[in-house]
């Protein structure tokens, strides 16, 4: 009953890697590159013309003490009493920068560096493939500057090169660090968007009753910001 769909930016549509692992926007400026690209899958990455950004995205409600849970239809509209949002989804590294706004390589090298599940809506995914067409995102990294957290207001600029890419071509010990962390992300990106429950599994999580096992795709713990984001275009 998957209600999820795979697909590439602007097409048709170890340590540091944690259970959850979804980035939550904060004020400030933010270097970041665009790991869930071709060939993560296998660990083997790819930069050339044909790489792509690999995008997960689902129409999802939300409702206390459930979560976000994929639409499948009415029944799940009338249940969450409302209407679904498309969320998108791709994976991301954060860089550490230097008092200058520069990449701060020797903390990179220390290991300070994330890497995060990112869910975006339909209107900041169509601003990204509009820098896409461009400055192709698996060669360039993007700044992104949240000037409001609570609401998600950020804007987006290319940087000229991607902190990635550069990694893979003078450092591969470390480049294979990221990959090996931007692998495991990426590959629970699934469970970052929505939880793909039955109608019955969502009455027992609102009636506190144990039912049988579902994985656990979001959480059912009630999240301040979860709830903030179920008003907002992410």
């Amino acid at each position: 009953m998957s209600g999820f769909t795979s697909f590439g930016l602007g097409t048709s549509n170890p340590a540091l890697a944690t259970t959850k692992s979804r980035w939550k926007p904060e004020k400030g400026n933010f270097r970041v590159s665009f790991v869930g690209i071709t060939g993560i899958e296998d660990k083997k990455p790819t930069f050339d013309s044909s790489s792509q950004i690999l995008l997960e995205h689902t129409k999802r409600l939300y409702m206390n003490g459930v979560g976000y849970f994929i639409d499948h239809g009415p029944e799940y509209q009338n249940i969450a009493n409302g209407k679904s949002k498309v969320a998108i989804a791709t994976t991301l590294a954060f860089w550490p920068v230097n008092g200058q706004g520069k990449v701060d390589m020797a903390r990179i090298e220390a290991g300070e560096y994330e890497v995060k599940v990112w869910i975006m809506s339909l209107d900041k995914y169509n601003q990204l493939v509009s820098i896409h067409q461009e400055y192709p995102l698996t060669q360039h990294d993007v700044l992104i500057s949240v000037t409001d957290a609570q609401f998600h207001k950020m804007s987006f600029s290319p940087r000229r090169d991607s902190v990635f890419k550069t990694l893979s071509e003078t450092n591969p010990d470390l480049f294979n660090k990221v990959v090996e962390i931007a692998h495991a992300v990426h590959g629970n990106i699934r469970n970052e968007l929505a939880q793909d429950l039955t109608i019955d599994q969502i009455r027992q999580k609102i009636s506190g009753e144990v039912g049988s096992p579902v994985s656990n795709m979001g959480g059912s713990t009630l999240d301040a910001d979860d709830v903030l984001d179920s008003v907002l275009d992410g």
